[in-house]
C-alpha cells in the first residue's frame, strides 16, 4: 500500500517505521497521529486511552484533515506493512531518561559550579553532609559504637579530609580545633595539627589575575622589579610572594587573597551559623550565641585595608609605649598606595620564624628572651591597650637580629584583631588581680557580671593553670557529663563578654609556645605583672585595701617563682632546658589540666 506526499518525509519515518492500516490500534498501548503542517509534518505518539475506537485501524485514527492531505499528494513513499510500531518500554520511560536528564543536569551544575563559582555548592554540599553524620552519631548513634574512642577515630577523620578539601576558612577553622588541646579527645589532637602544613597553594596564573584585578594590568612593569612566581608562605586566606619594588628597591612582602575566598566566605559562615544551631540542638550546649560574633571577626580578617590599619595603630601603640621601649619589638611597615581589599604590599622581613626551634637554636637565638618580648608585647596588649592580636601562633612571630645586633622579635599578620571595651578591659585586669590574692567575693562578682556560674573552671579557663579557691568546691569533682557543665557554665548569655573566648585562644597560643619553648619563663608571673601594673597606672591613688592586695599578690608571685626555677633546675639538670621531653612547668599544668578535663569527661565526649 502506498500514500502520496508532497513533503519530503521526515527522519522518524525511517526509525520507527509506520505500521500497516490493517493493523488494529488496540493491541498497542500507543497509536501514531501523523498532523501535516503547512511547512512541515509533526509525527506524535498518543496514548491508546485517548483513542475511543478499540478496533479500529491507523487510518481511522488519523484526522480526516490528515488524511485528505495525504491522498491528495504527489510524491510518494512506501510504507512497511510487515513491521509492526514497538511500544517505548517503562523501563527506558521511567528510568532511563530521568537518570539521564538528572545526571546531566548534575555534570552540567558541577561544571558550572566548579568554574565559576569556586566549587561553591559542592563544598557546601559534602559540610553538611559530614557535619551532620558527625552530628547524627554523637547524638543519636554513640550506642551502636563499642567503644567511645572508635567514634572519636572516624568521625575525626572524616572531619580532617572536610576541612582539608575544603579549603579556605575551613583550615582556620580546624587550626582553631588543634590549638584548644585538651578540649578535644585525643583523636582530634593527634590529627588536626596536620592543618598547619596543609594551607592551599593556587599557582602563579591566579595570583597574577588577582594583582591584574586590584592593581592594574602592567603592575609588574610599573611598580615591581621582580616577583617571585613560587610563594614563601601559604595561609587559608592568603599567599605571600617575596618582590622587590621600583620606586625604593627595597624587597617586599606580596600578600595575595586566594581568588576563592570572595566567593566561599559568605556561604561558609552560613553553613557555619546553621551547622552551630543543630549541634545547638543535639548536644544542649550554647554554641548560636557565638556565631554572630565570630562571622562578623572573619569577614573583617579578609579585608586586607582593615589588616594594614590594625598593624599602623599597634605600631603607633607600641612606639608610645615607654614600658617596650627595650624590649625590642617590631611591626613591618605596609605600603597603603599598593594595597588593597586583596592585596597586601609589606615590608620583607628576614628572620627565622618562631615555629622552627632547632633553626633558632643553631643561629644562637636565646629562647628565654624570645618568651619575655612575646609576653610583654601581648599582655600590653590585653591589660594595656585593649587592642589585641588574636592570631599569635608561631608562624606570625619573626626573630632577627636588628641592625644593632640585638636580638628582635617581629609581629606580622594583622588581620584579626578584637578591641577590648575599657570596663571589661578593667575587670579582665582585676580578674587576675583577684586570683592570685585569692579574693573569692572579686571573682563571683567578675564571673555574675559577665554570666558565668562556675568559678573554679572559670578562673582555670582565665589563666590556663589549675586554680583551686575552695578546695570543697564541687566544680571540679562533678559526675555530670560535659554538656551539662557547659550549659551550667554560662547562665545569662547576653551578659557574656564575646571578647573573652578570643582571648582565652591567644593565651592558649601563648601557653603552647611556651612549652614548645621547655617553659623557659613563668608565664602566669609575667601576665599578672602586666595585668597589676595596668591597674596601677589607672589609679590615682591607692587604699589600704589596695596596699594589701598587692602584699598578697607578691607572696604568691614569690611562691610561685621558687616553684618555677626549682622546675627549671631540674630540666638543666636532666638536659631538658629546651623542651622535648615534658618535664617543664607548662608541661605540669597540661598535664593537671588533662586529669581534669579527663574528670569532667572531656576527654570522652
Amino acid at each position: 500500500m502506498e500514500y502520496n506526499w508532497n513533503y519530503n518525509p521526515p527522519k522518524i519515518v525511517d526509525i520507527i517505521g509506520l505500521m500497516a492500516n490493517e493493523i488494529p490500534v488496540r493491541k498497542y498501548e500507543s497509536v501514531i497521529e501523523v498532523v501535516l503542517g503547512s511547512s512541515d509534518i509533526d509525527i506524535n505518539i498518543r496514548p491508546l486511552e485517548e483513542v475511543m475506537w478499540r478496533s479500529c485501524t491507523l487510518k481511522d485514527v488519523i484526522s480526516k484533515r490528515s488524511v485528505r492531505f495525504l491522498r491528495t499528494t504527489t510524491t510518494t513513499i512506501g510504507i512497511n506493512n510487515t513491521r509492526p510500531l514497538v511500544p517505548k518500554s517503562r523501563f527506558i520511560r521511567y528510568v532511563v531518561y530521568p537518570t539521564s536528564i538528572i545526571t546531566a543536569g548534575a555534570t552540567t551544575v558541577y561544571i558550572i559550579d566548579n568554574i565559576y563559582y569556586s566549587s561553591l555548592i559542592t563544598r557546601s554540599t559534602r559540610a553538611l553532609y559530614v557535619l551532620l553524620w558527625i552530628a547524627y552519631q554523637y547524638g543519636y548513634n554513640i550506642h551502636n559504637y563499642p567503644h567511645i574512642e572508635d567514634l572519636h577515630e572516624i568521625a575525626s577523620e572524616r572531619l580532617l579530609q572536610l576541612l582539608m578539601k575544603n579549603k579556605g576558612l575551613y583550615i582556620k577553622l580546624g587550626q582553631a580545633i588543634a590549638n584548644q588541646g585538651t578540649l578535644f579527645p585525643r583523636a582530634y589532637q593527634e590529627r588536626f595539627p596536620k592543618l598547619y602544613d596543609s594551607a592551599p597553594v593556587d599557582e602563579w596564573e591566579k595570583m597574577d589575575r588577582m594583582l591584574r584585578i586590584n592593581l592594574g594590568k602592567g603592575y609588574e612593569e610599573e611598580h615591581f622589579d621582580w616577583i617571585d612566581k613560587t610563594p614563601v608562605a601559604s595561609a587559608s586566606i592568603a599567599q605571600v610572594h617575596k618582590g622587590k619594588l621600583k620606586s625604593t628597591g627595597q624587597e617586599v612582602a606580596i600578600k595575595i587573597q586566594h581568588d576563592y575566598i570572595d566567593k566561599q566566605i559568605v556561604v561558609d559562615l552560613m553553613i557555619y551559623r546553621f551547622i552551630s544551631r543543630i549541634y545547638e540542638h543535639v548536644f544542649e550546649m550554647p554554641l548560636t550565641m557565638f556565631t554572630k560574633y565570630v562571622s562578623e571577626q572573619m569577614i573583617t580578617e579578609t579585608d586586607f585595608v582593615h589588616e594594614m590599619h590594625n598593624s599602623q595603630k599597634l605600631d603607633e601603640f607600641i612606639k608610645s609605649d615607654g614600658n617596650l621601649k627595650h624590649t625590642n619589638v617590631y611591626i613591618p611597615k605596609c605600603y597603603p598606595e599598593l594595597t588593597t581589599r586583596q592585596i597586601l604590599i609589606a615590608e620583607w622581613i628576614n628572620g627565622i620564624s618562631l615555629i622552627h626551634k632547632e633553626k633558632l637554636l643553631e643561629e644562637k637565638f636565646n629562647l628565654t628572651t624570645i618568651m619575655v618580648q612575646y609576653l610583654k608585647l601581648f599582655g600590653r596588649q590585653i591589660f594595656q591597650y585593649g587592642f589585641v592580636h588574636s592570631d599569635p601562633h608561631p608562624g606570625n612571630l619573626i626573630a632577627r637580629f636588628d641592625e644593632n645586633g640585638k636580638q628582635q622579635l617581629v609581629l606580622i599578620d594583622h588581620g584579626l584583631y578584637i578591641t577590648i571595651p575599657e570596663e571589661f578591659r578593667v575587670q579582665y585586669c582585676n580578674l587576675w588581680r583577684y586570683l592570685f590574692s585569692l579574693d573569692t567575693i572579686g571573682i563571683k562578682s567578675i564571673g555574675r557580671s559577665w554570666g558565668i556560674n562556675s568559678v573554679e573552671i572559670f578562673a582555670s579557663m582565665v589563666q590556663l593553670r589549675p586554680v583551686l579557691i575552695n578546695p570543697q568546691n564541687e566544680d571540679f569533682h562533678d559526675d555530670r557529663n560535659v554538656p551539662s557543665l557547659l550549659r551550667d557554665f554560662i547562665s545569662d548569655e547576653k551578659k557574656f563578654p564575646m571578647e573573652l573566648p578570643f582571648l582565652a585562644r591567644t593565651m592558649r597560643m601563648i601557653q603552647n609556645l611556651n612549652q614548645n619553648f621547655g617553659s623557659p619563663v613563668n608565664r602566669i608571673n609575667l601576665l599578672t605583672k602586666e595585668a597589676i601594673d595596668s591597674l596601677l597606672y589607672d589609679r590615682q591613688y591607692l587604699t589600704f585595701a589596695d596596699y594589701w592586695d598587692l602584699f598578697k599578690i607578691k607572696l604568691s608571685l614569690s611562691f610561685s617563682g621558687v616553684i618555677f626555677y626549682l622546675i627549671r633546675l631540674r630540666q638543666i639538670l636532666i638536659g631538658d632546658r629546651f623542651g622535648g621531653k615534658g618535664k617543664g612547668l607548662e608541661d605540669y599544668i597540661e598535664m593537671y589540666m588533662q586529669n581534669t578535663a579527663k574528670s569532667l569527661g572531656l576527654d570522652t565526649i
